[in-house]
């Protein structure tokens, strides 16, 4: 089977094309401090018995000609083994150890591969030699269908990455609730019945509403003094 036919939809680009354009890009990336290192066979067996699946031939040949890691969206696709470019010291064995043990993970052989952040990963299936690329996104539709997959291959997701067009967006799947639509929708306006509209004739005026004043007097009218503590006017001061 020539390349051709492993990869229609390489957008004319050869394998060898392909990986010649990620080593001019390594050239200028700073994923590693020096040149790139390779993975070792050793690393690549390693990986495929704890697994339990071959890796695309793709992968394989990138990891142990071109880069072990570092490399595809942002420079920053997971290596493979001790001398891999990682993510927080966690190579694609240990991300795949760390997804298959939790409860209602993904399928086994779907390796994660890039993460984008916010707990959003791009995954690849290593049960198919060509790699279908699957998006992990917490943030869609609930947790019961976090895994989507993206109607690309591995071939086709790195092309991408390395046209200046960058890794896509995961879309997610939405089975338990629909799509929600941005910008939101405007509602459509109300319709006035019959009996909203006011009747013929001119309004009726209120009455207007008139505020009451107090006029304060000045100099204020005389007060005659208060009587003296003790003593009674009508007894004569006694």
């Amino acid at each position: 089977m020539s390349e051709a036919d492993a990869h229609p939809r390489l957008a004319g680009m050869t394998e060898d094309e392909l990986l010649d354009r990620m080593r001019a890009r390594l050239a200028e990336s700073r994923s590693w401090a020096g040149p790139a290192r390779l993975a070792t066979p050793a690393e690549i067996a390693e990986s495929e018995q704890l697994i339990g699946f071959a890796m695309p031939p793709l992968l394989r040949r990138i990891y142990l000609e071109v880069a072990n890691g570092g490399f595809g969206p942002r420079d920053s696709v997971l290596g493979v083994g001790d001398g891999a470019w990682t993510d927080d010291d966690a190579d694609i064995i240990a991300m795949y150890q760390g997804f298959s043990g939790r409860p209602g993970g993904h399928p086994p052989g779907v390796v994660p591969l890039y993460d984008v952040g916010c707990a959003i990963l791009w995954m690849v299936d290593f049960r198919d030699p060509a790699g279908p690329m699957w998006g992990w996104d917490p943030h869609g539709c609930c947790l019961d269908h976090v895994l989507a997959p993206q109607g690309l291959t591995l071939a086709e997701w790195l092309v991408e990455a390395h046209d200046g067009r960058d890794a896509r967006r995961i879309e997610p799947q939405w089975v338990c609730k629909p799509k929600p639509v941005w910008p939101p929708e405007r509602r459509p306006r109300r319709v006035p019945r019959a009996d909203d509209i006011a009747p013929a004739g001119p309004p009726a005026v209120a009455a207007p509403l008139t505020r009451r004043t107090t006029q304060r007097q000045w100099p204020p009218a005389h007060v005659p003094p208060r009587p003296a503590l003790g003593r009674d006017p009508r007894r004569g001061g006694r």
